[in-house]
């Protein structure tokens, strides 16, 4: 295990640089979280809990306009100041100049080839496994001048500067890095963003103070805190009382309390993520040797058995609605309102798949994370009475986080997929679920990918043209709904409690973002 005094001395540079003048109007935010990661290292720590940080903390090569237009639809740069396609198969990136880390170090093109290299995101034994799904297809970064990188695809792809503005992109500081380890650095981490860490502690909270020595300064706010308040009823106190700043994950039965409290305003914003549940589908010999969710017609059933429409109306209003599979309004011409889902709620259907099927009555346990994502224990309480209703027993097994949840044996598992990746279904349909994901890959993994649907993946991602991408994206989506290897709830809202003197606006992320884009002096 890596020592604490260590990391201190070795982080030591980071903190004695010294500031540039600080405005002495400029508010201490502190931020009422529901949860944090337990690593900040921005690829290993992908999460909305761990977002909610890194954006502020580093920076990406490409941004999404969010600022000018809150779905984000335009990439403008940030630390890459262009970037141009040499070859169908190459991707070169000129850098801005003169780019401080927190350290004072100034970032080079080797901190960037670093950053996407294959020894951290995409080689055999990668330093951050989680990030080999971003980096598909990349097989060589290359810093070909101090501020020029190469970036070769096997493939054409020519979304690639998408994935820049992704957890792709966050730029990291190679020598710290690999100073103190990957491990050390998700609990210290260093970035070239508007705040830099000083401290963090996974099970309380992480502060980070103004870099005013930022690129893109002025540093709006003195200093975050992001404290973890599990209930809504203390962030709720302590937002009233002056405590916090903002509170995130109001429960949508409590947002007219919050609109009619004084002195405070909610922010409500439908975001590009999608709460849903994977099917186990494997058998294991050990934990569950008979699964009965080996067959399809008993997921068909399961899928047919529940009216998500009436459930999400219920549970959000008109706040959000229920999507036909990776069919997703910020896809722009990818998207048809028109399109139906293959299996939507209909119990007699769904009678006579689960009377097709080899199931017998056996219990289903689902594992789902405590209070991670709004409204979903609720919806669950409603789908395991509607299953009951067709003749299907499942159980509700609820655990304090994901290292539970992933345990063995379940039978449905939580989770939620980002649709915000390359500006068209790649990631959400592709990358979550085929050869490279983590529902194939990871120690919870759900599927296997028939045979059809890594052939009909493969020529989506070979496609080059709309019209041939579009038609192969409609064949991967059907074969998808075939297999049915997990069911998609709604689109995610996420609603924020602001004091009413902070003049600050996320857009429609999932992220929380304090430079000054977003939040006003």
């Amino acid at each position: 295990m890596f020592h604490k005094n260590v990391l201190s001395a070795a982080f030591a540079l980071a903190l004695a640089v010294p500031l540039a003048a600080q405005a002495q109007d400029r508010p201490d935010i502190t931020l009422a979280v529901d949860n944090l990661w337990e690593t900040m290292d921005p690829v290993i720590g992908i999460s909305t809990s761990g977002a909610r940080v890194h954006y502020n903390v580093f920076d990406t090569l490409i941004s999404r306009n969010r600022w000018e237009d809150p779905d984000g639809a335009t990439l403008v740069p940030q630390l890459a100041t262009s970037w141009e396609r040499k070859t169908p198969y190459i991707w070169e990136l000129t850098l801005r100049e003169g780019v401080p880390f927190h350290d004072g170090h100034i970032m080079d093109a080797e901190d960037v080839a670093f950053s996407m290299s294959a020894e951290r995101l995409w080689g055999p034994e990668p330093l951050a496994p989680r990030g080999t799904r971003y980096a598909a297809n990349i097989v060589r970064v290359e810093a070909t001048g101090p501020l020029t990188v190469e970036v070769e695809l096997d493939i054409a792809d020519p979304t690639f500067p998408n994935r820049l503005a992704t957890p792709l992109g966050f730029v990291l500081p190679k020598h710290y890095y690999e100073d103190v380890g990957t491990d050390a650095f998700g609990q210290m981490p260093m970035g070239t963003g508007p705040y830099r860490v000083t401290s963090f502690d996974p099970s309380v909270e992480l502060t980070a103070e103004a870099f005013d020595d930022y690129w893109n300064g002025p540093v709006p706010a003195e200093s975050l805190t992001f404290r973890i308040v599990p209930e809504f009823s203390t962030r709720f106190a302590g937002l009233v009382s002056g405590e916090f700043d903002i509170i995130v994950s109001i429960p949508a039965d409590q947002i007219e309390q919050v609109e009619n409290a004084d002195g405070v305003h909610v922010l409500s914003k439908g975001i590009e993520n999608y709460p849903m549940f994977a099917f186990n589908m494997l058998e294991d010999d050990e934990t569950i040797p008979d699964n009965p969710l080996t067959d399809p017609n008993l997921r068909k059933a399961m899928v047919s058995a529940i009216d998500r429409d009436a459930i999400a109306q219920a549970l959000w209003g008109d706040a959000t609605f229920v999507p036909t599979p990776f069919n997703f309004p910020e896809y722009g011409d990818y998207f048809d309102p028109d399109r139906e889902r293959a299996y939507p709620y209909d119990p007699d259907r769904a009678a006579e798949l689960l009377e097709a099927s080899d199931y017998d009555g056996e219990e289903l346990e689902w594992h789902i994370t405590r209070g991670f994502y709004p409204n979903y224990e609720i919806a669950a309480e409603f789908m395991v009475e509607q299953w009951r209703d067709v003749g299907i027993n499942v159980k509700i097994t609820l655990v304090d986080n994901f290292s539970l949840a992933y345990e063995r044996p379940f039978h449905l598992l939580n989770m939620s997929m980002s649709s915000d990746f390359s500006g068209d279904p790649w990631r959400p349909l592709w990358l979550d679920w085929g050869p490279t994901s983590s529902r194939v890959n990871a120690s919870h993994r759900t599927y296997v990918p028939t045979d059809k649907f890594l052939e009909l993946g493969e020529a989506f991602v070979q496609a080059q043209d709309f019209e041939t991408r579009y038609a192969a994206y409609l064949d991967l989506v059907a074969e998808w709904e075939d297999i049915t290897p997990g069911m998609y709830l709604w689109r995610n809202v996420v609603s924020y409690g602001v004091r009413d003197d902070l003049d600050w606006d996320p857009g429609n992320s999932a992220v929380t973002i304090f430079d000054k884009r977003y939040l006003k002096n």
